[in-house]
């Protein structure tokens, strides 16, 4: 659009952070600082940003990542499916993303991209602007595929977000409580926490784990926060958050089986949510669950929400022939799945969610829980 152009550096520039702070849809996966772990930590990573200025006054933007390996090149905005979709000024929404996909997809080009993905979620917004922000990346060649995220709305407090939870999760939490569950952040448990997360992630399939060392970097630069619940000093569960100024976002967890026993995990998820309310976060992001109906049903039981959003997946039309061969051959296996637990999308996607703890939680407040109980809606008594 005419006044509006983007550029690629290789940092935010400082006016930066004043638009994640003002820009509520912004995510913690906007932050420079979660970017900064990632390159620490994976030396194929490079930070690419894409500046939009209007007469030289950045009015929007966006991240990504470049991974370099075999020769060849990915544009991930964000790894890991991360959002990053564009943030913009007041008034220069449509502009700042028409811009952005302009420039992604002038980057795939000039660097031979052999695939990539572009997560566009962009919190709080209707599905028809999912839709238009769907539309708006389609300069960037590939396919784009729909993702759903569970998000618990802190925006009138946390007394307003109990509420919409339900009868059987606030009575089981309450008891969790009477047994002596003690809620902490505890960055130095990180290892014990992880712990709990490989030991449990054995049984999912084609999950892969995140680095640990990603994990402590994040934290060390201030990108996330660990979250932990013990029992007599016990460890029984904990989550790893991705913190930003207007979301939390509970990433993995881990539960030890005892844990399990005493449903922990509820309890600990609602507890994270009360210090995001508490530190003045309007949202709580419990991550994808596309497909997994139980899973979607558990969140929905802690008051969440279900938002739908596009996930732009890069094509190899740029790269050499033998990429361009791999890719067609993802790309069909990617359209013979159902969208769902299976999922090419769901196994990388993020959250609390589509193979994470809450698949344990999922079983309810009790071995007998049953989804349709947990999605009954709230009334009564606090937590």
């Amino acid at each position: 659009m005419e006044g509006v152009a983007a550029r690629w550096l290789d940092r935010a520039p400082a006016a930066w952070d004043a638009l994640v702070a003002s820009d509520p849809a912004a995510a913690p996966s906007h932050r420079p600082e979660l970017w900064a772990a990632f390159t620490a930590t994976n030396p194929s990573l490079s930070l690419r940003f894409a500046a939009v200025e209007r007469d030289g006054v950045l009015v929007g933007g966006a991240p990504a990542l470049i991974e370099r390996r075999g020769g060849l090149h990915w544009v991930h905005a964000l790894p890991m499916l991360l959002n990053a979709a564009p943030l913009a000024s007041a008034g220069e929404r449509e502009a700042v993303d028409a811009a952005v996909a302009g420039a992604i997809a002038s980057l795939a080009e000039s660097c031979g991209a052999a695939g990539g993905e572009w997560a566009l979620h962009r919190p709080g917004a209707t599905a028809a602007a999912a839709e238009a922000l769907a539309r708006a990346a389609e300069p960037v060649g590939g396919e784009t595929r729909w993702l759903e995220a569970s998000i618990v709305d802190l925006s009138q407090g946390i007394d307003a977000a109990a509420k919409r939870v339900s009868r059987k999760h606030r009575q089981s939490m309450r008891q969790s409580r009477d047994r002596g569950l003690v809620f902490a952040e505890e960055p130095g448990a990180l290892e014990g926490v992880y712990a709990l997360h490989l030991s449990q992630s054995r049984a999912w399939g084609a999950h892969r784990p995140q680095p640990l060392a990603l994990s402590r970097a994040l934290l060390a630069h201030g990108a996330a926060r660990l979250f932990t619940l013990r029992r007599n000093g016990e460890l029984l569960s904990g989550t790893l958050a991705l913190d930003g100024a207007h979301e939390t976002f509970a990433w993995w967890s881990g539960t030890h089986p005892e844990g399990r026993r005493l449903n922990a995990f509820p309890l600990l998820l609602w507890s994270v949510a009360e210090w995001a309310a508490g530190a003045g976060r309007t949202r709580f992001n419990l991550g994808a669950s596309t497909g997994l109906q139980m899973v979607a049903s558990f969140k929905s039981a802690l008051g969440a929400t279900t938002e739908r959003y596009p996930v732009r997946w890069l094509d190899a039309r740029h790269a050499p022939a033998p990429a361009r061969a791999l890719a067609a051959l993802q790309s069909f296996v990617r359209r013979g799945r159902e969208l769902g637990a299976k999922d090419a999308v769901t196994e990388r996607s993020h959250g609390a969610g589509a193979k994470q703890e809450s698949s344990e939680a999922a079983r309810g407040a009790g071995a007998k829980h049953e989804s349709s109980e947990a999605a009954h809606g709230a009334g009564g008594a606090e937590l």
